[in-house]
This record gives C-alpha cells, sequence and structure tokens, in this order.
C-alpha cells in the first residue's frame, strides 16, 4: 500500500507540473531539475491524460493547453514516444532518491559504450536549419523554398503533395517524390530558366517531413516514433532513451520491410569516428536492438580498462586495441587470461606473452579476462642512488661504472646535510637475491675519483649516502624552540598552557620527524630487514649494534672487515659527551655444550686501542657517556642583580656562585623576597594535584556507590577534577638568600639545569587582601600593627575568619596568626616590608536572619513539647 501511494503522490506531482505553469516556479523535489519538466510539458496533451488515468486522475479535457495534434508530428517538433507508461516509469526513477551505491559500483566495469546515450538533450530531432545533403531523397510532406528574382521576384513555399508533386505557379505540377535534392533543385532551376524568360530561381529546403518509426529490441523505451526524415540510427537511439544492460552495441539492425538493410556497429563511431554505417532511416523502418552475444574484460595496463562487446572473430590482439593498447607501465609478457571453460568446471588460467605474434592472434571468448600487469620498479642495467643527495633515483649502469660517476662534485650532487664519511652499497650476491653491504669513503671518492678507494658498482647496487641530521639534533632543535617559545609567552599561564599541549604533540610526532627519507633509520630499514630475513643455519646474522654516545644508536649491517671505527662511523661519529677511555665491546660466543655467552671488553677510544678490533656477528658496542656531563645546563637569574642573564653551571654549584657570577646584588635589591622555582618542583606539584584529582574521583565514586547524602553533583565534581588535572605547577622552592649569601652552608641549595632566581626591588608596603572592606596596598611603617593595617582597609567584612588570618612573608613563607583578647601572636607577628596579610573567608558564616529564624524554630518547638508534657 505503501508503495502505491507513493507512485501516486509522484504521478500526481506530475500530472500538477504538466498542467499548472506556475508549477516550474515552485520548489523541486530532489533529482528533479528544469530540464526535466520542460521535457514532461513538451508531451502531447493526450499523452498526459494517458498518464493521469493509468493513475485514476482526471485532467481537464484541455490537457496542458491547445487542441490534440494529429497522429502525425510536424517536422522540427521534438519528438514524442507512443509508450506513454513506460515514459512515465522513466520519469519515475529519475525521482527516485535511493542510494545508487551498489549501481555505481556495477557501472565502475560497464561495457564500454554504454554511456554513449547518457547525456541529456534538449530534442532529438535535427533543427529545422540544419543543411540538407544533396542525396537527400524528396518524399510526401517536404517543402521546397523557391526565390524568384529577375523579372519577377517572389519565395514560394512549395509542399509535396500525397500525389509526389509540388504546384508550382505558371509552371504547373512538377513531380518530385523520390527524387534526391539535387536532381530536384537541377529540375526546377531548368523549368524555371526555360519556361520563364528572364527569371532565375534559387531552391533550398524547407520543413522536413515526419517519417514514423518503429524502435524494437533492448532499449529503454521501445515503440512507434514520429521523427524527422533526416534522422539516423543514432539519433532514434537517442529518443529512444538508450540502449539496456544487455543490449548490443554492435549488432544494431535497419530493418525495411521484414529485411535487414543495414547493420551499425556503435564501436565504429567511438573508437574510429567512422559514422558511414549510421544510416539514415524511411518512415517504416524498424531500429531492431539485440541482446549482446559476448564480451570480454580488459583491465590492467592498459589505456582504457573495460568490458567490450564482442560479434565474433576477435582475437587478443583485438581486444587489447579496443582497450586503447598498453600503457606505458605494461608488463605484457606476463599477461594473464582467464577462461571460464576450463577442466571440472572450473575457470582456467594461461600466461600469455604479448610481445608474441602467437599470442596475439589468440582468440578471445565470451567472459574471458585479460589482465595486463604492470611493469614493476626494477629497472634492467641501472643502478640506484638514495639519501642526502641532490638528484635520488635510478640511473644507467654501465660496465666499469663507479661512485664517483654518481657523485662526482660535492656541491652539485650532495644536499647540504650530507655525511662525507661512511657511505654503504647493498649488492645482491646470488641468485637467491641475498644481500652484502660494502662500506667506502665518500670524501675519498670525491677527492680521488677513480682510485682504489672509489668502489666500482655493479647491476642493481644501491648507493646509500646518509645525512647528519639525526633524532638528536631534531630533539634538541624542538628544545630550543620550545625555550624560545616560552621566553616569548613570559608569564601568560594559557599561552604557556598552549605550548605544553604543542610539546606533547611533538613528542608524539617524533616518530615520524625521525623517518625522514635521509636519515639512517629510514635507508636501512629494508637493508636490515633483508639481512634478518636471509640468516640460515650456520650462516649467522650480519648484524651489530651500537649505544651510547653516538650521533645515531641502532643496528647496522656488519660490513666485511669491519671494525669498532667503522661502526662507530656507521653511528655517525661520537657525540661531544662522550667517554673515550672506557667503551666496551659486548660478543656473544656458541660453546660446544649449546650455550651462548657474552665476552665483554673494554676499549679505549682515546688512545685508539682497540680501534682495529674486527667486529662479529651480534657484537654489541656501548660508548658510555662522561660522567655528569651537563655542557648545556643553566640556570636564569634575573632582577636586582649586576649583570642578569642565563648562566651555564656545573656539576656541585651553589646559589651564592651564581649571585656572585652575576655581580651580585644592587642596591635597590631585596634578597629576602628572592623567588626560586625550579622544574623538578613544577612537576611535582602536577603529579600532587593529579593523585588529588583521582582521590576526588574516587572518593565521590565511593559515597554514590554507598548512596551516601552528597551536595555536589557529577558536573561539579567533573568541574573540579578537570581544574585539579590542568593545574600547571609553578616550581617555586622557598629559600633563605640572605642566610645562603652570608655562608650557611644549609640554606645555599646546589643549583640544577632550568632553575630560576628572581631578585625584586625592595618593596616598601604592606598588602591586605581578602575578606576586608577595602583591600589594598599600604605604606610600610615600623610602628603599625597588624591590626592596623586591616583598621586601614576599613575593617572586617561579616564574612571575615578573624581569627585564622595569615601572613605571606616577601620570600613566600607563611606565618599563621592567633589572637589573644586584646591583639594578634604567633611565631613571627612582627610585619616586613612586602609581606601581604590575608584575611580569609568564614565557612561558616550564616546570615543574622537565618540565624534568628533558627532560633525561633527551636525555642517555639521547645515551647510545644512542654505544653504537650504538662497537658499530661
Amino acid at each position: 500500500m505503501l508503495m502505491k501511494f507513493c507512485i501516486r503522490s509522484a504521478a500526481m506531482f506530475i500530472v500538477f507540473v504538466l498542467c499548472s505553469p506556475l508549477a516550474l516556479t515552485q520548489s523541486l523535489p530532489a533529482g528533479v531539475s528544469p530540464a526535466m519538466l520542460a521535457q514532461l510539458k513538451s508531451m502531447s496533451p493526450a499523452q498526459q491524460r494517458a498518464i493521469a488515468e493509468q493513475y485514476g486522475i482526471s485532467l481537464p479535457s484541455g490537457g496542458a493547453g491547445g487542441s490534440e495534434p494529429s497522429t502525425l508530428a510536424r517536422p522540427g517538433e521534438p519528438l514524442t514516444s507512443a509508450r506513454d507508461q513506460q515514459d512515465l516509469e522513466e520519469l519515475l526513477l529519475l525521482l527516485d532518491d535511493e542510494p545508487k551505491g551498489e549501481m555505481e559500483e556495477e557501472d565502475s566495469r560497464q561495457r564500454f559504450g554504454m554511456s554513449l546515450f547518457d547525456g541529456e538533450v534538449s530534442t532529438f530531432a535535427p533543427t529545422d536549419n540544419a543543411p540538407v545533403p544533396d542525396s537527400y531523397r524528396l518524399g510526401v510532406g517536404d517543402q521546397l523554398v523557391v526565390q524568384l528574382f529577375g523579372k519577377e521576384n517572389e519565395q514560394l513555399y512549395l509542399e509535396i503533395g500525397r500525389s509526389g508533386d509540388i504546384s508550382f505557379p505558371k509552371l504547373g505540377a512538377i513531380t518530385l517524390s523520390g527524387f534526391t535534392f539535387a536532381d530536384a533543385r537541377d529540375l526546377i532551376k531548368t523549368r524555371v530558366s526555360q519556361q520563364l524568360i528572364g527569371v532565375d530561381a534559387v531552391v533550398s529546403m524547407g520543413r522536413l517531413r515526419a517519417i514514423n518509426v518503429f524502435i524494437a529490441g533492448e532499449v529503454a523505451v521501445p515503440g512507434a516514433y514520429s521523427v524527422s526524415a533526416l534522422t539516423t540510427v543514432t539519433q532514434a537511439l537517442f529518443q529512444a532513451g538508450g540502449i539496456t544492460e544487455i543490449g548490443s552495441l554492435r549488432r544494431i539492425e535497419v530493418r525495411r520491410a521484414g529485411v535487414a538493410v543495414a547493420t551499425f556497429d556503435a564501436y565504429d563511431l567511438l573508437m574510429r569516428g567512422d559514422a558511414s554505417n549510421d544510416a539514415r532511416l524511411l518512415s517504416g523502418d524498424v531500429v531492431y536492438v539485440p541482446p549482446f552475444r559476448a564480451e570480454v574484460d580488459v583491465l590492467g595496463a592498459v589505456k582504457r580498462p573495460m568490458v567490450y562487446e564482442l560479434v565474433g572473430g576477435e582475437t587478443v590482439a583485438d581486444a587489447i586495441a579496443m582497450a586503447g593498447s598498453f600503457s606505458r607501465t605494461a608488463f605484457p609478457s606476463a599477461t594473464l587470461l582467464t577462461r571460464k571453460s576450463g577442466s571440472l568446471g572450473l575457470p582456467s588460467a594461461q600466461t600469455l606473452n604479448l610481445t608474441s605474434v602467437d599470442a596475439l592472434a589468440l582468440p578471445v571468448e565470451d567472459a574471458d579476462v585479460i589482465a595486463v600487469p604492470e611493469m614493476g620498479e626494477l629497472v634492467s642495467n641501472s643502478v640506484s642512488l638514495k639519501g642526502a643527495v641532490t638528484r635520488p633515483g635510478d640511473y644507467g649502469w654501465v660496465s666499469g661504472m663507479r661512485v664517483s660517476d654518481l657523485i662526482g662534485n660535492a656541491r652539485r650532487d650532495l644536499a647540504r646535510d650530507a655525511d662525507l664519511g661512511l657511505g654503504m652499497i647493498v649488492r645482491q650476491k646470488n641468485a637467491l637475491l641475498d644481500i652484502e653491504v660494502l662500506a667506502f669513503d665518500l670524501a675519498s671518492v670525491i677527492a680521488s675519483p677513480k682510485s682504489s678507494g672509489d668502489p666500482i658498482l655493479n647491476e642493481f647496487d644501491e648507493v646509500l649516502v646518509f645525512s647528519l641530521v639525526t633524532a638528536d639534533l631534531i630533539e634538541e632543535a624542538e628544545a630550543e624552540a620550545e625555550a624560545e617559545a616560552e621566553a616569548e609567552a613570559g608569564g601568560d599561564a594559557n599561552l604557556r598552557r598552549m605550548l605544553t599541549e604543542s610539546l606533547r604533540q611533538k613528542e608524539d610526532e617524533d616518530e615520524e620527524a625521525e623517518k625522514d627519507e635521509t636519515s639512517r633509520a629510514v635507508l636501512l630499514e629494508p637493508v636490515i630487514a633483508k639481512l634478518r630475513s636471509q640468516a640460515r643455519q650456520n650462516e649467522p646474522v650480519q648484524l651489530v649494534s651500537v649505544s651510547g654516545a653516538v650521533r645515531a644508536p641502532g643496528t647496522y649491517p656488519l660490513i666485511d672487515n669491519a671494525s669498532v671505527e667503522t661502526l662507530i662511523s656507521a653511528a655517525g661519529g661520537l657525540t661531544d659527551s662522550a667517554f673515550l677511555q672506557a667503551a666496551e665491546l659486548r660478543r656473544l660466543s656458541d660453546r660446544e655444550s649449546g650455550q651462548v655467552v657474552a665476552d665483554y671488553r673494554d676499549i679505549n677510544l682515546a688512545q685508539g686501542a682497540g680501534l682495529e678490533l674486527a667486529l662479529a656477528s651480534r657484537d654489541h658496542l656501548t660508548v658510555r657517556d662522561i660522567p655528569d656531563w651537563s655542557p648545556t645546563d643553566a640556570i636564569t637569574v634575573q632582577g636586582e642583580v649586576k649583570f642578569p642573564g642565563e648562566y651555564r653551571i656545573r656539576k656541585g654549584e651553589t646559589l651564592s656562585d651564581v649571585i656572585n657570577r652575576a655581580g651580585g646584588f644592587t642596591a635597590e635589591a631585596s634578597p629576602e623576597s628572592a623567588i626560586f622555582t625550579r622544574e623538578a618542583v613544577a612537576a611535582i606539584e602536577v603529579e600532587r594535584a593529579a593523585e588529588f584529582a583521582r582521590d576526588v574521583q574516587a572518593s565521590f565514586a565511593t559515597r554514590l556507590l554507598t548512596e551516601e547524602t552528597t551536595t555536589q553533583s557529577i558536573a561539579d565534581v567533573s568541574q573540579i577534577v578537570e581544574s585539579l588535572q590542568a593545574v600547571e605547577g609553578t616550581g617555586r622552592l622557598l629559600i633563605n638568600l640572605p642566610a645562603a649569601m652570608s655562608g650557611d652552608s644549609n640554606a645555599d641549595i646546589e643549583v640544577t639545569d632550568g632553575d630560576a632566581v628572581t631578585i625584586p626591588k625592595l618593596s616598601n608596603t604592606v598588602s591586605v587582601v581578602g575578606e576586608v572592606k577595602r583591600a589594598g596596598t599600604h605604606t610600610f611603617q615600623s610602628d603599625l600593627s597588624l591590626d592596623d593595617y586591616v583598621d586601614l582597609s576599613a575593617g572586617f567584612t561579616r564574612r571575615a575568619d578573624n581569627g585564622g588570618i595569615y601572613i605571606v612573608k616577601a620570600n613566600g613563607s607563611v606565618v599563621t596568626m592567633e589572637r589573644d583578647l586584646w591583639r594578634f601572636t604567633g611565631n613571627n607577628a612582627a610585619l616586613d616590608p612586602g609581606d601581604t596579610i590575608v584575611v580569609p573567608i568564614n565557612t561558616q558564616y550564616k546570615e543574622s536572619l537565618a540565624s534568628w529564624r533558627e532560633i525561633t524554630q527551636i525555642v517555639y518547638q521547645s515551647m510545644v513539647s512542654i505544653a504537650a508534657v504538662a497537658n499530661l
């Protein structure tokens, strides 16, 4: 029922469009274009009424306006179909909004040529002003235009009547039916010149006659059509909506009086532009489209991979030609032909060498699949150059070719960050495609080409040139950028937070940064994988490794005659922090018992002892760092010192040492108010805040599980947790700088990398904040007490907790105060310049009205209880 309702609604919409001129101005459903609506309106009123009557809808007798035309359409008018129901079905399909995903997938492998009739055309008939060929044969209904000039000037419109004649004034009837246009034109001009002395004539075609043809077979809308006399087979097929999925494009027949007079192959038109078989139709002709017989699927490395229709007798060469021949990356020698007629009822496969004439002459059958493979990346007679070079890629190889033929000039052929030390050659050594790795000194190759240090290359060799840029250098550059950004951010907490998030993203992208195309890790990854895979029994894996203070620690190929020095060169050399006196080489040895034992050997790199030691499979070199190596450790000194700035520090240096290096304090300095921050303390604060957030979550969850009464909502607790997790530690460490400068070893702390100390100016003020009526800063006076400064701030508010006042000293320490009957006392009740008095809020405070309300309620309940007892 729902489907019928939808179809009926669609039909009513179509009829409404056809009947109302205003409908075109209304909003249109999805998929309905104005051009489609214009085509609907062009249908005859009889067709409009027929469509409406099929769905029980009555139209006014006038239809869409105008009287019903005759069955034979006038030449030049849009063509119409006699199959109203199928027209409606086509229109309903156009209005269908269902997804077309599956259809699109099928279209991706549709037969070649099926899209020929997909284009939208406004009319399928030739226009009246189209040129008419001389071979056009006149018939009943054609109109000739004769222009007379000379003694008489007149334009005549002469139509061929049912008798085949035209009625020419002053000349009488002239029979023209069956004549070609050229013969008719010559006959009229001859008659005029002979019978009308002094008059000449120009003859042209006017309105063309309409003919009736029938389109049958596998077309979208078969039926009878009224078309122009110049209509060809392709134009008629456009009128019928094109060919169906199973219709033939190559065996389209034109039948006249029951006899096939012409066969049209659309592939001639599409592939070769040959329209000679696109026959012009005559009245009464039948255009018949049979189902296709066979098809072949050509895919892979061809210019136009599609499915192609076969008519019989085609060969593999014909199928490749229909697909546009091979693409430039094709490898025709290994083409795969899959044929459904195999043994056991299963498809069979056959490899064809399409460079052979015999293979190209093989006949193709229905449902064959011809797959042409790609050529692949391997190029014969070539060598590859990879890494930190100007022009990486494949190069032609000739016998006797050397590395210097590829890299002859450092400025021209190498990248600026190329490592001129150790380069590698990856070479195939046997028929199993096993590889070996050779080493060469790139600097020697450039300095002394064609020498013994310039290796000769073999076919398929890969030359690897490494980059000096390593992951450590990238990390150092990112750290410098981070420091610069933090300096620009200053005290902006939001900006610092953004920087922190950005740094976290950089950490996630470190692996991608390390995968630079010229880095050792990327260049050697396939080489190391191949060496691992080709290891066999009695052939240990040809790999060694290095860690510690080298520029690029990791695993490297074991090169022939490689030594410890070779391995260090392969790793980019030693870093500045390398401890040359004590490197360690670990070697694994197999014992007769089957156990693997590790042997260790110390190597003194400073003296060169052990550098020439030959390496074996799975050797590992450890290069230690210098103890307490901190060449870049620094502390920042700001504020009131003579020479503020960043100072590099050594192990064991104290705060007083750094202050003295900075020139000591200025006259306006306040050492008692010094602010000292440490990154490690900030990290601890962040961790403590995160732990507290987890405790809050766990406590709240416990109260929910035990159904304890709570006044906080989940949203409130989540907000608190998020705030705690977003806390950024200040890292402030309380110090006694005056004591440290006076020689107190307990106060003089040892500084570390990232510390910062700020010496503010001497402040002669005392601030009062919190629950006072007028918070502010006051000039320090030694004779004023804490109560005096509170009075200067207009006293406490009603919400003040005047028993919990505390003082934040200039150096950041906190002094709690206790109040006796008359005055405040504490660990240090005296105030100093730069101190801040903090008056906290009383969390137990209640409005007086609320308090009196509670007291009245208690008294009332007590009186009621007394009265009840008295009445007992």
